[in-house]
């Protein structure tokens, strides 16, 4: 199932579409992929997006969310650590160059450690903070940017 999400117009929530300043770079049309099937998490990343003037995408499976990297630029993506169909792995190699962020049930180095040695950008423990979040969104973006400009340069 894939769920692509409309602007939200309630308190605290910007306008996806609208440019926004972080960090002296402006945000506008990029967008992030959530592959998550817990439905509290996925709401949670999906509000700190919103909050970020990005425009989230979500699904929770791997046959989707290949798909969805197949058909469509993403800047960022959110996975859980295991999916009906896969895992965070199967993403990653999917996915690269892409900044992966993790979710995780866990809060333990043990499956942090793996999850990085896979690759992985990032590992957020589940439910996720909105601060943590959106600090370490910022640093993936930033990430998919420099990514994006080594990729200009060499084309």
């Amino acid at each position: 199932m894939v769920i692509a999400l409309e602007k939200r117009s309630s308190p605290g929530y910007l306008d996806p579409g609208a440019p926004q300043r972080q960090g002296g770079e402006m945000q506008k049309n990029k967008h992030v992929l959530i592959i998550c099937a817990d439905g509290e998490s996925r709401e949670k990343v999906i509000g700190t997006i919103h909050k970020c003037g990005l425009s989230p995408v979500s699904c929770s499976t791997l046959d989707d969310a290949r798909s969805l990297l197949v058909r469509q630029h993403f800047n960022i993506v959110f996975c859980s650590d295991t999916l009906a169909d896969g895992d965070f792995r199967a993403v990653i190699r999917a996915a690269r160059p892409i900044p992966v962020i993790v979710l995780s049930r866990f809060a333990e180095w043990e499956p942090y450690l793996v999850a990085m040695n896979a690759g992985a950008f990032d590992y957020i423990a589940c439910p996720p903070d909105p601060g943590e979040t959106e600090r370490i969104l910022w640093f993936a973006l930033r990430e998919s940017s420099r990514i994006h400009q080594a990729d200009q340069v060499a084309a």
